[in-house]
């Protein structure tokens, strides 16, 4: 179902809004068909997918969204989840995920093979065992059922990524002919393996990876998954400069509609087998997190938030923090960095590229 088949069910949608008023939530609707929310998490993700009348937790966000991701599926009425999917361990996906192992029954829930040095996977593996679910590292290839949609994971080949963000646990879900494509943070690497693979990546929503980040959802990717609607999970004013110029021009020449939770807050789709509606109308905002307005970067200039940060005994701008013993690469203002011991610790110019080139990798927490 492609662009033709598109426009013609935003006509219908628009002929229900003006005969019937604005459409019922699926909830409201007896939990019918199929349905996408897109929490507002801030830079983080979380989706929550319901198909007839079962539910799928994709991330849960970072730690300040974990209370907002718990009372969002209280006030929907679920209080269990068949399966609960924890794309892979950054804090900005698993955090809430605790929350919610602690509020709700998880009947299964499907992690990364891996493990990580940080004290929010501490957390949420302890709060799986505690929770008696079921727990399957899936490989690609797998299926498994929520209601009559098919759920396939397609990434990752393997666990022993450079970067953590590859490790990313990808599924593509089928509803009849509607498709939804989530990716996590898999960054081009990935994306270029899946597209090796030969699996079916064509979908109708693409949730794009890493907050729209310019080294995830490459040219080729789009190609592949030819999708007519993007969702784009990041926070306003995120200090990554989430959503790249890059994945914006590429989403805009293309003509695939896009929403974006920094600007819209929660999004949902909504798929009866007939037709797809959303919640809202799709975003016109396309600019990019990269070059913020005026106003808003004099606003930045002194805060912590900002990215590099001014040494004031030395006058050089440090851009990283690093560890020495753990190879890894922290903002200035990361909780992180601020627990390393002075023997570990080094203060660093360089670029994120040079970093990666000399064998350092991005913290988990702050993901620079």
């Amino acid at each position: 179902m492609k662009h033709t088949v598109k426009r013609f069910f935003l006509f219908l949608i628009t002929v229900q809004i003006l005969l019937y008023g604005i459409p019922l939530k699926a909830e409201e609707n007896g939990q019918e068909g199929f349905s996408l929310t897109m929490l507002d998490v801030g830079e983080g993700l979380s989706v929550l997918v319901q198909a007839d009348g079962e539910y799928m937790l994709y991330d849960g966000g970072g730690r300040d969204a974990s209370s907002y991701v718990v009372s969002s599926l209280s006030s929907r009425g679920i209080s269990e989840l068949d399966y609960m999917v924890a794309s892979h361990y950054d804090e900005d996906h698993i955090s809430g995920l605790v929350g919610v192992l602690h509020t709700a029954q998880v009947d299964t829930t499907v992690v990364p093979d891996y493990q990580a040095d940080t004290s929010i996977y501490a957390s949420f593996e302890k709060a799986v065992a505690s929770a008696g679910s079921t727990v399957i590292y899936p490989a690609p290839g797998d299926t498994f059922s929520l209601g009559s949609a098919q759920c396939q994971v397609l990434s990752p080949a393997s666990w022993d990524n450079e970067y953590e963000n590859n490790n990313s646990i990808v599924i593509r879900i089928t509803y009849g002919d509607f498709s939804c494509l989530l990716t996590g943070d898999a960054e081009m690497e990935a994306e270029d393996e899946m597209i090796s693979s030969g699996w079916i990546l064509d979908s109708d929503i693409l949730v794009v990876g890493h907050h729209g980040s310019a080294y995830s959802t490459t040219e080729d990717f789009l190609d592949a998954v030819s999708p007519s609607y993007a969702f784009i999970s990041t926070g306003e004013g995120n200090r990554y400069g989430f959503p790249s110029k890059q994945v914006m021009t590429e989403l805009k020449e293309r003509g695939i509609e896009m929403w974006r939770t920094d600007k819209q807050g929660e999004v949902s789709a909504f798929y009866d087998g007939s037709y797809v509606r959303f919640s809202s109308e799709p975003c016109s905002d396309w600019s990019d997190g990269e070059s913020p307005a005026p106003e808003q970067a004099a606003e930045n200039s002194g805060s912590g938030n900002s990215g590099p940060v001014s040494d004031t005994g030395s006058g050089n701008t440090i851009t990283y923090v690093l560890n020495t013993n753990t190879m890894k690469f922290h903002y200035p203002d990361c909780p992180s960095a601020g627990k390393i011991s002075d023997k570990n610790r080094q203060d660093s110019n360089a670029s994120r590229e040079e970093l990666l080139a000399e064998g350092y990798s991005p913290c988990g927490n702050c993901n620079p």
